[in-house]
């Protein structure tokens, strides 16, 4: 059962389970539902599949964009990171630094920009990371939001074990955050966001929401399908799904990605949409205090399909639940993208 902080909210995310369940081993199975988008979204993808904008109409300046929300174009991989990483330490240090607790929602992808972050905390130094309160932004579960068990995806790693790796278990000394400031979305880890998230606020905290972008135009875990199905106003109330049902485009992505083709989770913990504008809110309310940052990295095949992705998320002129990545640019920050997402056509060579 698809369990969220909304009651209704629920029940039309529990339907996606029922309708796209198939018979299997005597049972209903679910395997996946199709990407769905709202009429305005769909007309965007439409758009730049048939007549792909030139880089000067996807980078001119959109009526939803804040004032202090931009775009960085990284020639490179390792540009994108050092970009990506600079602009979170940077609002790191500038936080903890005036004595501000830090809400730091963090993606596992993109994650180059993790090693830049460490290097920056042991070597140059300026950011008090007692002050720092990760909260991870998802992770796999099975149906009912419980961790997924070891014996059904031995090649499967937590993305606790993830950051572990990628950044905590870099940072050295004096640069470590503490580990009771860690927050992790496995099993019931995501029930106690709100509350402590809320605390932060009311200490006047600094909110910095990282991420990537997906394969379907999803940030976090939040799939197109819920915002097509739940519109504007339910999709904003929704602070976290447990056991939220993904599209089959999310699925072959994270195969791609994550297991060398083998089979992935079908279910995730993570935030919601109502999460991102709430804190949007919040910075409003606080100039200076909240901003995200999201970056477009892949460069390479078969992981080409976030050029397209890039393009109508820069061609959208509002946000729309369905494409959770439009909402982006209502925060002060930036999209990071590499340059060939902008400029280069959705032609890939045959081998």
């Amino acid at each position: 059962m698809v369990q969220t902080n909304n009651v209704q909210a629920s029940k039309k995310l529990n339907a996606l389970v029922s309708e796209f369940s198939i018979r299997a081993g005597g049972r209903k199975v679910f395997r996946g539902c199709p990407a769905e988008y709202s009429p305005a979204v769909q007309a965007v993808r439409d758009r730049v599949r048939t007549r792909p904008p030139k880089p000067a109409e996807l980078l001119r300046r959109k009526a939803h964009w804040h004032p202090e929300f931009t775009v960085e174009i990284a020639d490179s991989l390792e540009a994108h990171n050092y970009k990506f990483g600079i602009n979170i330490f940077s609002k790191l240090a500038e936080h903890t630094s005036q004595g501000r607790p830090v809400v730091w929602i963090t993606p596992v992808g993109p994650m180059g920009h993790y090693a830049v972050i460490a290097e920056l905390f042991n070597k140059v130094g300026g950011v008090n990371p007692k002050l720092i309160y990760p909260f991870a932004m998802d992770e796999w579960s099975t149906a009912d939001g419980k961790s997924i068990a070891k014996k059904d995806y031995p090649y499967m790693t937590r993305f606790a074990d993830d950051m572990d790796e990628q950044f905590y278990s870099l940072l050295k000394g004096d640069a470590r955050v503490p580990k009771k400031n860690l927050h992790f979305a496995a099993d019931k880890g995501l029930l106690a966001y709100e509350a402590k998230i809320d605390a932060l606020l009311a200490k006047d905290a600094g909110v910095i929401f990282t991420g990537g972008v997906g394969k379907i135009g999803h940030i976090m875990f939040w799939e197109s399908s819920y915002g097509a199905r739940l519109g504007k106003s339910l999709s904003e109330k929704v602070l976290w799904l447990r056991g939220a049902p993904l599209t089959y485009g999310t699925i072959d992505q994270n195969e791609t990605t994550s297991s060398a083709s083998a089979p992935v989770p079908v279910f995730a913990n993570t935030i919601g949409l109502g999460l991102f504008t709430k804190l949007q809110k919040y910075g409003k309310k606080n100039p200076g205090r909240s901003h995200a940052f999201f970056g477009l990295d892949n460069i390479e095949e078969p992981l080409k399909w976030q050029r397209f992705i890039a393009q109508c998320m820069l061609m959208m002129d509002k946000p729309d639940p369905s494409f959770g990545a439009s909402y982006v640019p209502t925060m002060p920050g930036g999209y990071i993208i590499v340059r060939s997402h902008v400029h280069d056509s959705f032609f890939v060579a045959s081998k």
